[in-house]
């Protein structure tokens, strides 16, 4: 299917566009003068690009609200609102809804593949286990979020997409990349008071931001999705200047993870490159690219510690917190234990399972296929392993001259990284997972 064409870009600032924006230029200029506090420049600055902002997302709501969301995910529990969450979950919002006026405007819509169907099944087997979850606030949070991550990418899996809005929000799902790479590199480098507390008792500290908190695996996960697309999009670069910025980039958000010390982020970097090394020509910059990792590994103390001894700490606990919960699996291993039970059900086998390496009562199960196969049972875990496979098979093989050729690799590999990492920690309400899920479909949409 056609997608209908945009107007051009500059076709914003033409038409009644520009007294729209030249009237909240001098609204904003008002209110900066009128402000007593520093925040009042970047509220200014809103209502300064507010017109134009929802000119853009009227034309072109890929681009924004959509890309927008696709930088804010990785600052996703840093920055909140009172009484709104998240604002990266307040631009989601947004998102749909633009993106839901701008189907209804153009009448013109891709006709959903498979994947979409599983994984909407998915969230109503989640919802449907509130009957019998075992903790009611958790379930009411957990499937809540994924309703809302379903709902969002079953309407991008509706647009029709254009190859140039797709590279747009690829650059912004880089940039919001990038923007959290330098921002976990300055926060580890210059911990606050209440991070060098924390460091005290772990060799790992969180990133936080006032009273808000990201944990430090989160976010090197958070870097694999722009790390896949910047890494493809250099190595296939023609361009020198454009090869020698992606390879400060890949140096950038590489070096933030060394600094996160994640083991499973590396050994999903790792399998993400071995894929590349075998869809993409370029191996010996590939290769290049993983003796950097392996560097970075080996010169990281702390990095190359936590590799050694993770056979002593069984992987900091995690053997003996699956040990618990393959226990309340075969408890519960028809229809599960139901959404966000996960910790009650891994109570009500602690004390019945030896661990060699005990983690305590309520322990998260840092495991995506043992944390669905607890709360939503064998159905739940083939739903999730079967829309996952529908998503990959979406979009079909190319060839290596086809202008999607290079987004369809790095997504590919972006999945199996975020796959990788989700052996070690769960990512079904993640929305780097669902991001990554709805660029495929973004993928699928230009080639409908």
């Amino acid at each position: 299917m056609i997608a209908p064409r945009y107007s051009e870009p500059f076709a914003l600032l033409r038409g009644p566009w520009l007294p729209l924006v030249l009237t909240g230029v001098v609204l904003a200029v008002a209110m900066y003068a009128a402000s007593t506090f520093p925040m009042g420049l970047f509220i200014a600055l809103g209502i300064a690009l507010l017109p134009a902002l929802l000119a853009l997302a009227w034309t072109h709501p890929l681009v924004f609200p959509y890309g927008a969301y696709a930088m804010l995910v990785p600052f996703d529990l840093l920055l909140s609102l009172p009484e709104l969450g998240t604002v990266a979950r307040l631009c989601g919002a947004i998102s749909g809804v633009a993106l839901l006026l701008w189907l209804v405007r153009t009448r013109n819509i891709v006709v959903p593949g498979p994947a979409l169907a599983v994984w909407t099944a998915f969230a109503v087997w989640s919802c449907v286990s509130l009957l019998w979850t075992m903790n009611t606030a958790n379930a009411l949070h957990e499937s809540g979020t994924l309703v809302q991550l379903v709902s969002l990418y079953a309407v991008v899996s509706l647009v029709p997409s254009r190859l140039r809005d797709v590279r747009l929000v690829f650059a912004a799902v880089v940039c919001g990349g990038l923007a959290a790479a330098v921002f976990g590199i300055h926060e580890l480098a210059h911990p606050t008071a209440a991070q060098q507390l924390l460091n005290e008792v772990s060799d790992r500290v969180p990133l936080l931001v006032g009273n808000q908190r990201l944990d430090i695996n989160q976010f090197a996960d958070s870097l694999l999705l722009p790390l896949a697309l910047v890494t493809v999009g250099t190595v296939r670069a023609g361009n020198v200047a454009l090869k020698l910025c992606g390879i400060g980039a890949i140096g950038v958000l590489l070096y933030a993870m060394s600094l996160a010390a994640s083991r499973e982020a590396f050994v999903a970097v790792a399998l993400m490159f071995g894929y590349f090394m075998v869809v993409l020509r370029e191996r010996w910059q590939i290769g290049a690219l993983v003796a950097t990792v392996a560097a970075l590994a080996l010169a990281n103390g702390n990095l190359l510690h936590r590799f050694l001894s993770a056979s002593a700490t069984g992987g900091s606990g995690r053997l003996g917190i699956w040990s618990a919960g393959l226990a309340a699996f075969r408890l519960h291993w028809l229809v599960g234990a139901g959404s966000g039970s996960f910790a009650a059900a891994y109570d009500q086998v602690y004390l019945k399972v030896f661990q060699p390496y005990d983690m305590g009562w309520s322990r998260a199960a840092h495991n995506m296929l043992l944390q669905n196969g607890v709360e939503y049972g064998i159905v739940g875990v083939a739903l999730l392993v079967s829309a996952v496979i529908l998503t990959v098979r979406s979009v079909p093989a190319l060839r290596r001259d086809h202008p999607l050729f290079g987004m369809r690799a790095s997504l590919m590999g972006a999945l199996l990284g975020l796959c990788v990492a989700g052996f070690f920690v769960d990512l079904t309400t993640a929305k780097v997972f669902w991001l990554a899920l709805g660029l495929v479909a973004l993928v699928r949409g230009c080639l409908a």
